[in-house]
């Protein structure tokens, strides 16, 4: 049997992109490829994908233990909120005691002396990984494109955000997935690496613009002011902790140009030797998923 790997956030968006592109390499026996599972609904929906879960829940200490279990390597991807930092730590201390050697943390695109709270969170795990003895791979993305295109499937006909005409850069799930089975497959090529996965820069107003031509309906970008969105992420449910520190960088980013906002890296084509998706392609394949407009 070859590697044991366990991927957290495993029925998620880029944990199941990972899980998808990872699952190649499983009838080969490669690997032993885990999704992490915290519900009977969550192990079903990988069963249903002819994907192995094992049941694991941030939330409950006692099961980190058995799922990492003979695990070579962990794919570390934590919800959004404060709890992320304590899920990390349970996490880590499990996979010292079991003896897991490589971590790949999926983290967020920002200088390292960041004082954004959403960013800093990430970078605290970060240290901890590297403090604790674990070969590690750091992934930091930039904006998702599923993120928007998600909230565009609802309503194909605007894209609204709190960021004015900033221009930032973008990165699909399935190019983050593919650099991260590659940190995987190969930790010894990978390990002690920082990767910037941000491909592509386009401002929201140019990305309606480019909605408008590959979708062949008009789509209008509405921003909104950022003093709106703290107010809009606790209706949602949002943890108050993290909705805060969400909302301060996206209002500083509304107000002046930050650091790496708009960086652009050769990360995604170098690491897996193919170019990656832009934004015209990623919704060029989603075209099936609008609705239809009368």
């Amino acid at each position: 049997m070859g590697r044991r790997i366990l991927v957290t956030g495993a029925t998620g968006t880029v944990g199941g992109a990972l899980m998808r592109e990872l699952s190649q390499d499983a009838p080969e026996g490669r690997i032993e490829l885990l999704g992490a599972a915290r519900s009977d609904r969550a192990a079903l929906k990988l069963l249903e994908r002819d994907q192995s879960p094992v049941e694991f829940d941030f939330d409950r200490p006692e099961t980190l233990l058995p799922a990492l279990e003979g695990v070579d390597a962990v794919f570390l991807s934590t919800g959004y909120s404060v709890d992320m930092i304590v899920h990390s730590k349970r996490l880590l201390d499990a996979a010292k005691t079991a003896g897991v050697r490589h971590i790949v943390h999926l983290g967020a695109l920002a200088p390292d002396d960041t004082t954004h709270a959403h960013f800093a969170w990430h970078q605290v795990i970060e240290r901890t990984i590297e403090a604790m003895g674990f070969d590690w791979t750091h992934l930091r993305p930039n904006f998702f494109m599923d993120t928007v295109w998600n909230g565009f499937m609802h309503r194909p006909d605007r894209l609204v955000h709190f960021i004015g005409d900033r221009k930032v850069s973008w990165i699909s799930s399935d190019d983050m997935a593919a650099v991260a089975a590659q940190a995987l497959r190969s930790p010894s090529d990978h390990s002690g690496q920082t990767y910037c996965l941000a491909t592509e820069a386009l401002s929201f107003p140019d990305l309606a613009n480019l909605l408008s031509e590959v979708t062949g309906a008009p789509a209008q970008y509405r921003p909104r002011p950022a003093a709106d969105l703290l107010p809009l992420l606790l209706k949602q449910g949002m943890e108050p902790a993290y909705a805060a520190g969400l909302a301060e960088g996206v209002a500083a980013l509304e107000a002046a140009p930050q650091p790496l906002a708009d960086a652009v890296f050769d990360d995604v084509a170098r690491i897996t030797g193919r170019a990656p998706v832009t934004w015209r392609d990623f919704a060029a394949r989603r075209l099936g998923s609008l609705p239809a407009r009368s």
